[in-house]
């Protein structure tokens, strides 16, 4: 099954919800390991991205096979 969002088309029907706190790389790489189609980043603050916070990255950061990914970012 595969579900097409805008131009992007997802192989799989399971998408790993966007987690605070929860949903950093290892734990997104489990998931699609266990046949998640996509992943979205742990929440990003739009004022950390604005003022280049140093642990903003890392949290933005994905691994070289986690494609399709979204990032969540809060005003």
């Amino acid at each position: 099954m595969s579900i097409k969002i805008g131009n992007v088309e997802l192989c799989g029907s399971l998408g790993l919800a966007p987690m605070a706190g929860v949903a950093d790389m290892a734990f997104r790489r489990v998931c699609r390991e266990q046949g998640a189609a996509y992943s979205v980043t742990e929440m990003v603050s739009a004022k950390a991205l604005c003022y280049g916070d140093k642990k903003t990255p890392r949290l933005l950061a994905l691994a070289p096979n986690e494609k399709p990914a979204a990032a969540q970012i809060r005003k």
